[in-house]
């Protein structure tokens, strides 16, 4: 839809919530079974061995790539800009996810609700190329938010270590501002990859109800 169509929604919508990309192709998974992992693309598990204090270790790890996250804030309206999207990890974690079988003989017929594993989150996405943490960053923004930027835009906050007990991967995170007029889409994610995201603002007053909300699960990032 318009750039303009968009100004006219955020105008008239509630701050918490205001635009929502595609939900209803969020609202269920089907056929889901669980199995070995076969050729992994993004993650690759492996183990260390090693000696500490007389005692002998095997650790299992997991290699994965180090990531970007970005804490976007909208100047124009003064919300913060988050993103929601269905973690399958989160969702087998789930009580309802405990329920999916495993390796069964023929794909199962089943349907469950995505609601079990949305999470809201930051902007984010992983570094899985040879470009500078601040271009795959701004890169993200406009994919997942609609937001151009440039990354002379991005001020870095921190760098932390994620998955410390398993992966120990790097995560730079950024803060940046932006005005309605920078959104040119309604992002949501790279259709042609599968995913799904929403947009999720959040206003400024609101900000630490949303932070604490255990209703909305969401990564320490958001805190």
């Amino acid at each position: 839809r318009s750039k303009q169509w968009y100004q006219r929604r955020v105008r008239g919508g509630s701050a918490t919530t205001i635009f929502r990309r595609a939900l209803s192709r969020m609202t269920s998974i089907k056929n889901a079974w669980l199995g070995p992992l076969e050729n992994p693309k993004y993650l690759k598990p492996f183990a260390i061995k090693f000696d500490i204090n007389g005692h002998k270790k095997t650790w299992e790890l997991a290699k994965t790539h180090d990531s970007v996250a970005i804490l976007i804030y909208n100047t124009t309206r003064n919300v913060f800009v988050f993103v929601r999207q269905f973690r399958p990890a989160v969702f087998v974690k789930s009580e309802v996810g405990q329920s999916v079988p495993w390796t069964p003989e023929t794909v199962p017929q089943n349907e469950y609700s995505t609601e079990h594993g949305l999470t809201y989150e930051l902007c984010a996405g992983i570094i899985d190329r040879t470009e500078p943490p601040e271009n795959i960053a701004a890169a993200e923004v406009f994919e997942e938010t609609g937001y151009r930027i440039g990354v002379d835009k991005l001020n870095l906050i921190t760098r932390v270590v994620n998955g410390v007990g398993t992966s120990g991967e790097r995560q730079h995170m950024f803060y940046t501002e932006v005005t309605d007029e920078q959104r040119e889409t309604q992002g949501g994610g790279l259709a042609e990859e599968g995913e799904v995201v929403e947009v999720i603002e959040v206003a400024r007053d609101e900000i630490e109800k949303f932070a604490f909300d255990e209703s909305k699960p969401k990564p320490p990032g958001c805190i």
